[in-house]
């Protein structure tokens, strides 16, 4: 990476083999998660994951944790553009969109846009697709769904596709700079675990 690696909450400067951020607490590894200062609570959901005809289970229980408040279930706006077929775009339309980013003078305090976290797309492009110099249009959405993810604060960046966003390395890589990638069934596992949820 050309630029010191960033943490994808606060933007200190992520200290090498680091568990967590030295000023914000946001974990770079699984066992940090306990000592963080901050719930997961904001779920981006990737293409993958739009549940359309409710067969997934884990996915199932994440829209129950929703109904119950206890999670929001968040798509960036590249979603839309990406889905066809109308029962997966019924259903994307349902799921909140995220927050806008706080803009000077145009947003108030106290309204629904949110404090920016920093813009890592050049090096979530060098963690998804290092030795790819033009990318797919498929490839490109999926750079900007985890980069919007991170402008607009999410927690956990849900995705069923392991391929472009988990195999060789590229989980450990972005849960380095604190970006959490993870397929449902490790979401509600790790929930599970730190919230004792059913």
């Amino acid at each position: 990476m050309k630029n010191p690696a960033q943490c994808a909450k606060c933007g200190l400067e992520v200290v090498p083999d680091s568990p967590s951020c030295s000023r914000c607490t946001w974990p770079f590894a699984l066992g940090a998660w306990a000592a963080a200062s901050r719930r997961i609570h904001r779920i981006t959901l990737d293409t993958t994951c739009v549940n359309s005809k409710a067969a997934h289970s884990d996915l199932n229980d994440l829209e129950r944790w929703k109904f119950e408040g206890r999670v929001q279930l968040q798509r960036s706006d590249e979603m839309l553009k990406e889905l066809r077929g109308a029962n997966f775009v019924a259903k994307a339309t349902q799921i909140d969109a995220h927050p806008q980013v706080f803009i000077l003078d145009s947003s108030v305090l106290d309204g629904s846009d949110v404090l920016g976290g920093p813009d890592l797309e050049v090096e979530i492009r060098e963690i998804l697709f290092p030795r790819i110099h033009s990318l797919t249009t498929n490839q490109a959405s999926d750079v900007e769904h985890l980069r919007l993810h991170v402008r607009t604060g999410g927690d956990i960046f849900l995705t069923l596709n392991v391929n472009d966003f988990v195999t060789r390395g590229r989980q450990a890589k972005l849960a380095s700079f604190g970006i959490w990638v993870l397929t449902p069934s490790e979401a509600t596992g790790l929930l599970r675990k730190l919230y004792r949820w059913s």
